[in-house]
C-alpha cells in the first residue's frame, strides 16, 4: 500500500566509542601546546588535581576501571616518593640542550596539509589524479570552488571516482574542509561529533532556511517542541567552525614546539625522550589526600572526591598513554630513517604509516593521530612528523623506490643555483639520474609546479629582469 508505514527490527553490530575513550583519543592527537592549554583548564575545574616537579607513579589496581576506593587513594598518593621513568632521567638531562633558537616559525598552506593527508591515503591512480585537482580548487576558508564533474572532465576520469575523491577529501582535518557551502561544512562537522540523528543536524539539513533567517519559533512549531529545545540545538550549531581552512593558514604563523627530543647517544645510537618543558606532570593534591582519610567525611563530600579522584586518575593515565605511545611509534620512525640523520636529505628512505604500524603493532589510524600535528627535534634541525613519511617513487625494475621528499628537495636546490634559467625539466631529470634519482620528467614537472616552481623559459626571464637585462 502506498505510504504505508513499517517499523522494522534489523540485528547487527556497531562500534560505539564511550566519551573517555573519545576523549583519550583527543589527548592522544594533540600536540604539545594543546595538550598544556588543556590541562591548565583540567586543573581549574578540578581542585583534586595539581602539578608535579616529577610524575607520580600510579597504582596498578587503580588504572583498569572507574569503581575506584577513596582509601586506597589516601593509602597511595600519602607516599611521596614516587618513582621516575628511565625515560625522564634521559629527558631531564637533555633539556638544558633544547635549543630554544629552534622553536621556529612555521608557514604551510592549507593545501599542502590536504596533499599530505592525500598522499598517506590508499588511493588509486583516477582517484588522486581527481583528489588533487579538488584540492588545488579549495580556498582559504576552506571551501571547494568547483565540484566533482569538473573534477572529472579536467582530469579526465570517471565521474565515479571524482565523487569518491570528493568524499575522502570531506573525511580529512581540519573538519569541515571541502564543502561546497556552508550548510555542507556544518553537516560534515555535525556527522564528525556523531550528532547526525540529532535536533542540531536536523535544523542544519531541513529548516536550514528558517534558522538562517532567525525564524526559531517557526523551527519549534513544526518540530512541535519548547523554544529552550530549539536555543539549545542551534547553540551546538553556533560553536562549529565556518571558515575550517583557517585553522591550516598559509598566512598563519605558528610557533613550534617539538614534543620529541632526539639526540646521539654515546653509543652511537639515538636516544628518544619526551619535551617536559611544556606538558606539566600532574599529581593527586595533598589537601584532598588527607580530606579523603577523614572518617566521618559526609555522603556527599564522598562522591564529590570519588568522581573528582576518578577523573584525575583518568586524565593522569591517558597522559601517560599518550607519552608512551608517542615515545613506541618515533622509535620506530628514527630506526627507519636512521640513514637521514646520519647522512642527510639524500637517504630519507620512503616510510608510509603501515610500515610504523607493523613495526610497534598499533593501527594505522593510532600511529596517524599520535603524528598528527606534532614536531620531533633531531640532531638535524626540527621536523614534522610528517616529514618522515614519504611516497614512494619507482625507480624502474629491479630498482629500490626513492622518497618524494628527497626528490623535491633536490629540484628545490637544482632550481635554485639555476641562475640564468637553463635548466628545464628534461635537462632537471638528467641531473636527479646523476645524483641516484632515476624519475620520469612528468614526475619532475608535477613535484616542481606543486612547489609552485616557475618553469624554466619564466625563471629565465625573471632572471634578466632583476639582472637589469631587458
Amino acid at each position: 500500500m502506498a505510504g504505508e508505514q513499517r517499523l522494522d527490527l534489523r540485528p547487527g553490530q556497531r562500534l560505539s566509542l564511550s566519551p573517555l575513550l573519545q576523549q583519550s583519543l583527543k589527548i592522544l592527537q594533540m600536540p604539545a601546546i594543546e595538550l598544556k592549554e588543556y590541562i591548565d583548564e583540567e586543573l581549574e575545574k578540578n581542585p583534586v588535581l595539581e602539578t608535579a616537579e616529577r610524575e607520580p607513579e600510579l597504582p596498578g589496581a587503580e588504572k583498569t576501571d572507574g569503581s575506584l576506593d577513596i582509601e586506597k587513594f589516601a593509602e597511595h598518593f600519602s607516599k611521596e616518593g614516587a618513582g621516575t621513568d628511565s625515560y625522564e632521567e634521559s629527558a631531564r638531562g637533555q633539556q638544558s640542550a633544547l635549543n630554544y633558537e629552534n622553536i621556529a616559525r612555521n608557514k604551510y598552506s592549507l593545501e599542502e596539509h590536504l596533499l599530505f593527508q592525500l598522499h598517506m591515503s590508499a588511493v588509486g591512480e583516477d582517484e588522486l589524479k581527481a583528489a588533487e585537482y579538488l584540492i588545488g580548487n579549495i580556498n582559504e576558508d576552506g571551501y571547494l570552488l568547483s565540484g566533482a564533474e569538473e573534477a572529472a572532465a579536467k582530469t579526465g576520469v570517471a565521474v565515479e571516482f571524482a565523487v569518491r575523491a570528493l568524499a575522502l577529501i570531506q573525511s580529512f582535518e581540519p573538519t569541515g574542509v571541502g564543502a561546497r557551502n556552508l550548510r555542507e561544512c556544518l553537516s560534515i562537522q555535525l556527522r564528525a561529533k556523531g550528532l547526525e540523528g540529532t535536533l542540531s543536524f536536523k535544523i542544519v539539513s531541513v529548516y536550514w532556511e528558517e534558522f538562517e533567517k532567525g525564524r526559531l519559533e517557526k523551527i519549534a512549531e513544526k518540530e512541535k517542541k519548547g523554544i529552550e529545545e530549539i536555543y539549545k540545538a542551534t547553540g551546538a550549531i553556533s560553536k562549529l567552525e565556518p571558515k575550517p581552512g583557517l585553522e591550516v593558514s598559509d598566512s598563519e604563523i605558528r610557533y613550534i614546539v617539538p614534543d620529541i627530543l632526539v639526540e646521539k647517544n654515546q653509543t652511537g645510537g639515538y636516544s628518544v625522550s619526551l619535551n617536559n618543558e611544556v606538558v606539566p606532570f600532574l599529581r593527586i593534591s595533598k589537601f584532598y589526600r588527607e580530606l579523603s582519610r577523614k572518617k566521618n567525611i559526609a555522603p556527599e563530600e564522598k562522591k564529590f572526591l570519588k568522581d573528582k579522584f576518578g577523573s584525575a586518575v583518568w586524565l593522569i593515565n591517558a597522559i601517560d598513554q599518550r607519552k608512551r605511545t608517542l615515545l613506541k611509534v618515533t622509535a620506530a620512525i628514527i630506526e627507519a630513517q636512521k640513514e637521514f640523520l646520519e647522512n642527510g636529505i639524500d637517504y630519507l628512505r620512503p616510510l608510509a604509516l603501515k610500515e610504523i604500524s607493523e613495526m610497534t603493532g598499533m593501527h594505522q589510524s593510532t600511529v596517524s593521530r599520535v603524528t598528527a600535528g606534532k614536531y620531533v627535534q633531531t640532531p638535524r634541525g626540527i621536523f614534522p612528523f610528517r616529514y618522515f613519511f614519504n611516497v614512494k617513487i619507482e625507480t624502474g625494475a629491479g630498482e629500490p623506490g626513492v622518497a618524494a621528499g628527497a626528490v623535491k628537495d633536490a629540484i628545490k636546490n637544482i632550481t635554485e643555483e639555476d641562475k640564468e634559467g637553463n635548466m628545464n625539466d628534461s635537462k632537471i631529470q638528467a641531473v636527479l639520474g646523476e645524483l641516484g634519482f632515476k624519475v620520469s620528467r612528468r614526475t619532475v614537472a608535477k613535484y616542481r609546479e606543486g612547489m609552485k616552481i616557475l618553469p624554466a623559459i619564466k625563471r629565465k626571464i625573471l632572471g634578466k629582469m632583476k639582472g637589469g637585462n631587458h
